[in-house]
């Protein structure tokens, strides 16, 4: 009986430790949630219901290595060239530099890769509400970059050269298929809004 309950602690204290460990993985961070969340919804013009605009639960892993292990033990490829992905759900998975470098833009260092950071959150938030296409994404994510600049209480000029930044970055840095051009990508946002990008399956 005693071998029973020892083999049934030890089990018990696996399992305990196993769910510990995993949690220890990443950690839900409210306030970028909320950032993603408000950036979207005021990139919008006119205004649509803040309903319209899915919660985002945004899972900071702690370290390079929780976040490749749980990228390639969902996707069975290899998280190398991974910053940040969408896998359904509410949740958007970010590696914990991408998290700080959004932390470091709200506090007001505007870099290239400060304002890719902010961008990065806001493209896989906007797959989470259903926009699909990489190229779009990116182009809306980096100008929803301005808007959200600006609710977070920096002027016009910091907010439009945030926006920049973050096109920089595309451009210098992206895959193609992630790329569009400047011009391309302000007379986008000019004709529409992240809203008409959303698939119909939603």
């Amino acid at each position: 009986m005693k071998v029973v309950l020892l083999v049934s602690a030890v089990i018990a204290g696996a399992i305990v430790s196993s769910a510990a460990q995993a949690a220890r993985t990443f950690v839900y961070d409210q306030e970028l949630g909320t950032v993603a969340r408000e950036s979207l919804w005021r990139s919008v013009t006119p205004a649509v219901s803040r309903s319209q605009v899915k919660d985002v639960a945004v899972r900071c892993y702690r370290d390079k290595r929780s976040f490749e292990r749980a990228f390639e033990g969902r996707f069975g490829l290899s998280a190398t060239r991974v910053i940040a992905y969408y896998a359904g759900g509410a949740d958007i998975h970010l590696r914990n530099g991408t998290c700080n470098g959004v932390r470091s833009f709200l506090m007001g260092r505007h870099t290239v890769y400060t304002a890719a950071a902010y961008a990065i959150l806001l493209h896989e938030a906007l797959h989470l509400q259903g926009v699909r296409d990489e190229r779009v994404t990116t182009c809306l994510a980096s100008d929803a970059v301005r808007w959200g600049a600006l609710w977070f209480g920096f002027d016009e000029g910091e907010a439009l050269r945030a926006r920049n930044l973050a096109l920089t970055f595309t451009r210098l840095y992206s895959p193609s298929d992630y790329r569009m051009g400047k011009p391309n990508c302000l007379l986008l946002n000019r004709r529409t809004d992240w809203v008409d990008h959303r698939s119909r399956a939603l």
